[in-house]
């Protein structure tokens, strides 16, 4: 397994490292960065450095797709190796996120609109996609939108369709407690081994030599990252995708049962 070196890669990780020589006085922020992003970038060796001075954060917890926050030294001494997040919003209250804008999109409860059917109309005025955040649905017709503060006046101010469906567009007030809730289906199991290619195989429903056939043919990623090795260590809290099946969470593969098998339990993201 090895980290994506492409350009456009690079270029992402020079500009967040020119956050750090911005951030003296107060936080600075990147735009919203996907998962396979946030995951290379936490592990890069110029961030490990600075890692007190740094945090991910979309909007609310339990979003995927989050900005990279970058606070002076003087907050990250605060927090002393602590919550930085609760440092930051102790010290700096409002100011401390507010590159972020939480928005509410509702229609008129005829019809009902998939994360597609959002995106599509928010991309269709010539947004970017690193200024949006995630969509969240509330019910079946109206989500928050967590959006770069620099376009939120902007689509106050639009006349956005949804799915052919005239919406509104509201600043939001999060409910106390707020959490963006992910649904996924449960998936136990038990492997021969935590191998990649035993772990693929249970995920997938496939026999083990079609799981190596994936692997080996580059249709699965280990942490965002391609994987060719069939007999890769797969541990918890990995995340692995199988390009046409979808994404999973490892949740534990524990030790060995008597029987000389791993118990596998993972989760699939629907």
């Amino acid at each position: 397994m090895r980290f994506d070196e492409s350009d456009a890669f690079k270029l992402m990780a020079a500009r967040v490292d020119a956050l750090f020589d911005r951030a003296a006085g107060a936080p600075v922020s990147s735009p919203f960065l996907t998962p396979a992003e946030q995951y290379f970038l936490a592990r890069r060796p110029e961030s490990a450095g600075r890692s007190g001075q740094m945090l991910f954060f979309g909007g609310a917890p339990g979003t995927e797709r989050r900005k990279l926050f970058v606070f002076p030294e003087y907050i990250a001494a605060l927090a002393d190796g602590g919550d930085l997040y609760e440092t930051a919003v102790q010290f700096l209250s409002a100011d401390a996120f507010s590159d972020i804008a939480p928005l509410k999109i509702a229609g008129g409860g005829f019809r009902d609109f998939t994360h597609r059917d959002y995106l599509g109309s928010l991309l269709s005025l010539g947004l970017e996609r690193d200024v949006i955040g995630d969509i969240a649905p509330i019910d079946e017709y109206s989500a928050y939108v967590f959006v770069d503060c620099r376009v939120a006046g902007f689509l106050l101010d639009a006349e956005l369709r949804v799915a052919s469906d005239r919406v509104k567009v509201t600043r939001a007030v999060l409910p106390d407690g707020y959490r963006v809730e992910r649904k996924y289906r449960p998936i136990a199991d038990t492997v021969a081994s935590p191998r990649l290619d035993g772990v693929v195989a249970a995920l997938c429903n496939l026999s083990r030599e079609a799981a190596k056939e994936k692997i080996t043919a580059g249709e699965v990623e280990q942490n965002y990252a391609a994987v060719e090795r069939p007999d890769a260590a797969v541990n918890a809290g990995d995340a692995v995708s199988v390009r046409g099946v979808g994404k999973f969470c490892i949740d534990s593969v524990s030790d060995p049962t008597k029987k000389g098998r791993y118990r596998l339990l993972a989760k699939k993201y629907i």
